[in-house]
């Protein structure tokens, strides 16, 4: 189902999720209920900080399926943006609500991550304090590098334990890459990375009082307690943000909002749709946006934004912009904008997006720059299909029509809106809550196709045969990347 979300704010690159605790609680639950994989992140100033400079860490955070304000310092500059979040939700005091739902509804989970101590301590909190919640198993694996780790040990305890909700616990940016590293293996409906949550539900580590926690001082209260980690941390990251968060407010405070209403108007050129954004855009639209770029990008076809007309984008319209540009790029799809006056483009780099966009002076030159799509040619005898690392025979008088029926199924199931563009996600992301199952089956020489639609979440174009090419069944399993 194409899915209706709040507003983001895009805070240096980073979509911020406007949701309150409750609103979050409300989607780990549909989140469930559809199952699949769902990744959400908690991100404070030292997660955007670090997205700066780390390109894989920001489109990580664009993929997730949510991106929470876990720090009073990002309300704080939403709120000098004019778009303030709604509320901080920290993963500390996610995680032990995460426990009551789980009391309360029976969800199962898994804590990976931390050392022994804590995570043996946090399960034993979350047992006392909400009796009856279903702690379906732990793993502490030894601290290493994240290309050393044992990754296959991990993927068959979580298998093996099948939870509902994943709490990872490597710190950040491990936690979140891991996470990313591994959905399209993890069949966990809702994955979270939360850093040092566990530590502090174990007692190992106490947390500031709520006043401080409210004012904004629990950083404070935290380097207190352990200087050598976290006192040069913070001191970069506050170089950092200083630096880097005043251009974007400034950037953005100096706009001309005219309150004008902002008319969207559509146009079919070629392989490409170009959205023509007249007037201020932000607000009460962007939903229309969003829409109208997912069913362009799900139709097979390019996006060019005309912004030669655009006075004024909002930090929602930031993150929408960031939400649509990970849903074209899951799908290999090229999302351009087109002529943007100087001062659009000063708020683009000035949030950190630049190097997130294409960009065009027109849009004439932009269509023109658009890569042609290569169209797959079939010969005779054998095609190979390499898919998930494997070659696999298909008739080649059978391949125009399963590549023809495969298309048409997606583009049905797309407009049907049965197709979940972003869990976060927002690829990465884009993830067909059904898989294409197409079956090629000879009959003396002669092929007959069948279809049918399969419901699972996964995102990694993969091809299974059943039996050899002798035996004359073979099964094509395509699922989205």
């Amino acid at each position: 189902m194409l899915e209706s979300r709040e507003p983001r704010v895009a805070i240096l690159g980073v979509a911020i999720d406007n949701l309150t605790m409750e609103e979050v609680l409300a989607s780990v639950e549909a989140k469930i209920a559809e199952g699949g994989f769902h990744q959400i992140a908690t991100a404070n100033v030292d997660f955007l900080m670090k997205s700066v400079e780390d390109e894989e860490l920001r489109e990580t955070l664009g993929r997730c399926d949510l991106v929470l304000a876990d720090g009073m310092p990002l309300v704080w500059a939403s709120r000098l943006m004019g778009m303030g979040l709604k509320e901080r939700v920290a993963g500390s005091d996610l995680v032990p609500q995460l426990a009551r739902l789980s009391a309360r509804r029976g969800y199962r989970i898994f804590l990976l991550g931390a050392d022994e101590e804590s995570s043996a301590g946090a399960a034993a909190w979350m047992e006392k304090t909400f009796p009856g919640v279903c702690i379906a198993g732990r793993y502490s694996p030894e601290h290493k590098p994240l290309e050393e780790m044992d990754h296959e040990e991990i993927l068959s305890r979580i298998k093996a334990a099948r939870p509902d909700i994943l709490l990872v616990a490597f710190g950040n940016p491990k936690q979140e890459k891991w996470l990313a590293m591994h959905r399209h293996h993890l069949e966990v409906p809702v994955c979270i990375g939360v850093g040092g949550s566990l530590d502090l539900l174990s007692g190992k580590v106490c947390r500031a009082p709520v006043w401080m926690q409210n004012s904004g001082m629990e950083w404070l209260y935290r380097m207190i307690q352990e200087p050598s980690r976290l006192a040069r941390r913070y001191a970069s990251n506050c170089v950092c943000l200083l630096r880097h968060l005043p251009v974007q407010v400034v950037a953005m405070a100096v706009q001309a909002k005219r309150c004008r209403l902002t008319q969207i108007t559509k146009e079919t050129v070629g392989t490409a749709m170009v959205l023509r954004i007249d007037g201020d855009f932000t607000g009460s639209l962007l939903p229309q946006f969003e829409a109208d770029v997912r069913s362009t990008v799900l139709s097979g076809s390019h996006v060019v934004l005309d912004m030669s007309n655009t006075s004024y984008i909002g930090a929602d319209a930031l993150g929408s912009l960031i939400y649509v540009m990970n849903i074209a790029r899951c799908w290999k799809r090229e999302l351009w904008l087109a002529g943007l006056h100087p001062f659009l483009a000063r708020v683009i780099r000035a949030a950190q997006l630049r190097p997130s966009f294409r960009t065009a002076p027109q849009v004439a030159e932009a269509l023109r720059r658009i890569e042609p799509e290569l169209i797959p040619s079939f010969g005779k005898g054998w095609e190979f299909c390499r898919i998930g690392g494997q070659l696999i025979p298909i008739p080649a008088q059978e391949m125009p029509e399963v590549y023809r029926q495969v298309r048409q199924l997606l583009k049905q199931r797309a407009a049907a809106g049965s197709v979940s563009i972003m869990s976060s996600s927002h690829d990465n992301d884009a993830r067909m809550l059904e898989l294409v199952t197409v079956d090629v089956v000879e009959d003396s020489g002669r092929g007959s196709i069948q279809k049918h639609m399969d419901p699972i979440t996964a995102k990694l174009c993969r091809v299974q045969r059943d039996r050899s090419p002798g035996d004359g069944l073979r099964k094509a399993a395509v699922r989205s990347h």
